[in-house]
């Protein structure tokens, strides 16, 4: 890794001795317009039909096996 890490550095060391002086700043290299789509109220799915299609639900909730440590 140490030798990566080298690697890197001598890469950046490369591009700070370029001269950049006409080069215009970007953070996007494409021009975005607005990508999101328009926020619109739909109706939602029915709870129960949903908890019924679920493979376990407990309480009016999905019930999933835990991820962390003992249950």
């Amino acid at each position: 890794m140490t030798s990566q890490l080298g690697g890197m550095l001598e890469h950046f060391a490369d591009v700070d001795a370029l001269d950049l002086s006409d080069v215009v700043p970007m953070t996007q290299p494409f021009p975005l317009v607005n990508v999101f789509r328009a926020d619109v109220v739909r109706p939602c799915l029915d709870r129960a039909e949903v908890l019924a299609a679920a493979p376990s639900a407990q309480d009016g909730c999905f019930r999933v096996p835990p991820t962390g440590g003992e249950a």
